[in-house]
C-alpha cells in the first residue's frame, strides 16, 4: 500500500543540506563522476545539460524536477484514492 508523500514546504529545509552534501561531494573525483551521472538520469540525457548549465545549475533544476516528479505522484495517488481505487 502506497503511502502519502511529504510535501514539498516539508522537504524544503532539507534542501539545503542535500545541496551542502552534493557540493562536497563533488569535490571528490570519484564522487563527482557518480553525481554527474545521477543527473543525467534524472534529466534524461547522457550529462550533456550539465555540461551545458554547470553542475550547480543542473543540481538545482534536479531537485526542482524531482519534487515535481513527487508531487506528480502525490496527485496520481490522491485522484485514485478520491476514486476509490
Amino acid at each position: 500500500m502506497m503511502q502519502s508523500m511529504p510535501n514539498s514546504k516539508s522537504s524544503t529545509s532539507n534542501d539545503e543540506s542535500y545541496r551542502r552534501l552534493i557540493y562536497s561531494l563533488a569535490e571528490n573525483a570519484d564522487y563527482r563522476a557518480l553525481l554527474i551521472e545521477l543527473l543525467a538520469v534524472i534529466h534524461r540525457d547522457g550529462g550533456q545539460y550539465t555540461q551545458l548549465t554547470g553542475l550547480a545549475v543542473s543540481v538545482e533544476d534536479a531537485i526542482t524536477r524531482v519534487h515535481d516528479m513527487r508531487l506528480e505522484i502525490q496527485n496520481l495517488f490522491n485522484a485514485r484514492k478520491k476514486r476509490g481505487t
